[in-house]
């Protein structure tokens, strides 16, 4: 009976221990696949980066956790204001049109959406950026940035699906120099 109860036991654990590794797997699929789409889309429209439909610098703010810039994202020759931001532990993208006659970013006609999960954040910066002097040595410009001197930003991402443990950590990076500046 001992030797029954132990094989149970035995074939039990496995079975939990296998249930557990497949949604450690799944979590772990689901945040490098948020992380890859996001630094993605986030690339491209940095690189495109351009003036506002009334002639602001294309980076209207940039911070350790948020960067705020104009791209035309959506090919139909206006910029649009792109905002991504750490709130908690998810990260966002917002995005207005230009409106109204004349045209303006109305903040009331922002679209957010939730693009990152599980966001792990406790010190570090998610942007980090450089001058136009970046050879991959210097250091990062001091937060509040001086915007005109950006010309490259490092966008850093670390998620966290099971915060007991540490080693679940998924770290995405890319650098991303802009076209237009």
């Amino acid at each position: 009976m001992a030797i029954l109860t132990g094989v149970v036991f035995a074939i039990s654990s496995f079975g939990l221990d296998a249930f557990d590794f497949g949604i450690f797997l799944g979590e772990n699929l689901t945040a490098q696949q948020e992380i890859q789409l996001t630094l993605k889309s986030m690339t491209s429209e940095v690189r495109a980066m351009t003036q506002s439909v009334s002639g602001s610098y294309p980076i209207e703010s940039a911070s350790q956790n948020s960067i705020t810039f104009y791209s035309d994202i959506d090919g139909n020759g206006l910029s649009e204001k792109i905002r991504y931001y750490l709130q908690g532990n998810t990260f966002y993208k917002g995005t207005i049109e230009a409106s109204g006659n004349p045209l303006i970013y109305d903040i009331a006609n922002e679209k957010v959406s939730e693009m990152i999960h599980n966001i792990y954040a406790p010190a570090g910066n998610i942007f980090s950026y450089y001058d136009g002097d970046y050879s991959g040595t210097e250091p990062e410009l001091p937060f509040p940035v001086n915007i005109p001197e950006i010309r490259l930003v490092e966008i850093s991402i670390t998620v966290d699906s099971n915060p007991v443990n540490p080693t679940s950590r998924i770290n995405f990076s890319t650098s991303v120099n802009m076209r237009n500046l």
